[in-house]
């Protein structure tokens, strides 16, 4: 029996997208035209040829006309790499660096390294977010391997290099909030009284006292303090780039601040500056002048590690819980709203872009608010008197 023409086969004509289905042979063929590819199929039915033919066009890589014909050949670790050590790297600040390549090389690339560029799908991103927690990483790991993906792949749209971001399909990452217990300020008051030392006390009141993040602390600059208007200008921080200490500004135009500076804090910053002049003198030629306020013995920056394990050694010495150093941050926050300083003024004097990270992150453990509602709670319980 001879084959059936194209004119006497039985078409069925479907919507956009599914093409044509028509019997051949023994079965039915379904032929879908998608992006400049063309897809056949097979089955006994024709549901089971569309079902196949679909398939098939899932399977194809993602296309778009508009997109760089090479890029069909790029794997998603050869753009990694070459996106995070010359595109992104000039964009961040060098610890975020570390931080994206060690998640990229140790983590992404090992996972979809091998993977096509414009193959990678929101369910590669699932497995890589699971490989990752079933590894014992952290959820904010997770959380952060997940940006950094997303941002790359938001990088390869704007080149033209995919169609899509498979990130932005993928599940979130949710993180448990951190507890966060300040000091008390009775607390704070021991910890000024036991802190020894000339320098380490003007490091700590920075730190409780104004909020200074570790970065803006290290690499505040004499030149930038003012004994005569009692200020403290902080507009940028010390870090170290591959091996080097560089001073960088800081990453928002709200973070950079001029603060008012208590007397007895400005006391300590005056014998701080008075004992440092002789130190630079006993040192001669050793010392390394970088005008900054709190140094090693020999002038250098403070390592973080240093700065760390010096916070915590005043906190043993004053008898306290050891606390993370960014603690003293929400410690002063928190007291100062305490004492009934406007949410606003606070929010300025952290360096915050917004109220709500300022209300939600640093003052919630404040009990200012709820002040007084034990005794309005006992006024409401008693019965009231009747009258005769």
């Amino acid at each position: 029996m001879s084959e059936p023409t194209q004119t006497n086969r039985k078409k069925s004509r479907r919507r956009n997208g599914d093409g044509n289905t028509y019997r051949h042979k023994n079965g039915w063929r379904t032929v879908i035209s998608h992006k400049g590819h063309t897809v056949t199929a097979m089955g006994r039915s024709e549901q089971e040829s569309r079902r196949l033919a679909k398939e098939k066009i899932k399977a194809l890589p993602i296309y778009d006309g508009s997109l760089v014909p090479a890029a069909a050949k790029l794997s998603t670790g050869e753009f990694l790499t070459n996106w995070i050590t010359k595109k992104h790297k000039t964009s961040i600040a060098a610890t975020t660096y570390r931080r994206y390549a060690s998640l990229i090389n140790i983590h992404i690339i090992p996972a979809l390294g091998t993977i096509k560029l414009q193959a990678v799908t929101k369910n590669h991103v699932n497995a890589l977010m699971l490989q990752m927690r079933e590894k014992g990483q952290s959820a904010r790991s997770q959380q952060q391997a997940r940006a950094v993906l997303s941002a790359a792949f938001e990088s390869a749209m704007e080149d033209d290099l995919v169609a899509s971001n498979p990130v932005s399909k993928s599940r979130t990452i949710s993180l448990d909030s951190a507890q966060i217990h300040p000091l008390s300020l009775a607390e704070v008051q021991t910890l000024l009284a036991k802190t020894t030392g000339v320098q380490m006390q003007a490091r700590v009141r920075m730190a409780v006292l104004y909020a200074m993040r570790q970065g803006e602390a290290l690499g505040l600059q004499w030149k930038d303090v003012d004994f005569n208007k009692k200020t403290v200008f902080i507009w940028q921080q010390v870090q170290k780039i591959e091996g080097v200490y560089e001073f960088v500004k800081l990453k928002s135009e709200d973070s950079s601040r001029t603060l008012e500076i208590d007397d007895e804090t400005l006391a300590a910053l005056k014998a701080h500056k008075v004992q440092q002049n002789m130190d630079r003198l006993a040192m001669g030629d050793k010392w390394e002048d970088h005008d900054l306020v709190f140094t090693t013995s020999t002038g250098k920056p403070i390592d973080c590690k240093t700065d760390y394990r010096q916070w915590h050694r005043a906190l043993a010495n004053a008898g306290l819980p050891i606390k993370r150093l960014h603690d003293a941050r929400h410690t002063a926050a928190t007291i100062l709203f305490d004492q009934g300083l406007d949410i606003e003024v606070i929010r300025r004097f952290m360096g915050h872009s917004s109220v709500l990270l300022t209300s939600k992150t640093y003052v919630h453990h404040s009990s200012r608010q709820l002040r007084g509602a034990a005794d309005l709670i006992q006024k409401m319980s008693k019965p009231r008197e009747i009258a005769n």
